[in-house]
């Protein structure tokens, strides 16, 4: 290892890791955010519930459908993906970490010599890093991209009677303006009336 190679490693290293930092708040904020959503959603349900419980009535169906949906351990899958993806963030920055802290040191020692082994630890960090910064990119540009061609996101989360309702709503306004239906909802009507993609 070369102290040109030292200091270019560290300067990468160091923006690597603050990459990292970042993705990671970002995305254990999200899960939260996520998480919170949906107690929310939840609560607001089960109180539903309650109150026509203490009026001594009885839930609909539909509300009891509603609680159900807004309980449903598969919404909670997101929320699960965004905390692994933090963790498998938290492993480069740990690594980079080291990578950095070590070379410093090894520029700090007036005698240092070669480290072959050093050199190559480097060289492998900051390379699985970047490449994981990349993927990272493309994964989130493909799930941009299969939010804008599918509603299933929203409709997980709004729920079906609710969405299809208000997707119903918004093409009648459509057509009653003279306006064509969107290319999402569009693909929602198929969807919603099985199978025809």
């Amino acid at each position: 290892m070369t102290d040109e190679y030292a200091a270019l490693v560290v300067g990468v290293d160091i923006a690597l890791l603050v990459v990292g930092t970042v993705e990671i708040l970002g995305l254990l904020k999200a899960a939260s955010a996520g998480a919170r959503t949906l107690v929310e959603r939840e609560d607001a349900a089960l109180r539903m519930i309650s109150d026509r419980l203490q009026a001594g009535e009885e839930p609909t169906p539909e509300e009891l459908e509603a609680a159900v949906e807004a309980s449903c351990p598969r919404l909670l899958l997101p929320t699960f993906g965004l905390m692994a993806l933090s963790l498998l963030w938290a492993a480069p920055s740990m690594a980079l970490l080291i990578s950095v802290t070590v070379t410093v040191f090894w520029a700090a020692t007036e005698a240092h010599g070669r480290i072959p082994l050093l050199a190559s630890y480097t060289a492998w960090v900051t390379l699985i890093s970047a490449a994981l910064l990349v993927l990272e990119a493309l994964a989130k540009s493909a799930r941009l991209a299969h939010t804008v061609l599918d509603d299933d996101s929203q409709r997980a989360v709004m729920g079906r009677a609710l969405y299809d309702e208000a997707l119903a709503k918004l093409n009648e306004h459509r057509s009653t303006q003279g306006r064509p239906p969107s290319q999402l909802a569009r693909n929602a009507e198929t969807t919603a009336g099985g199978s025809q993609q």
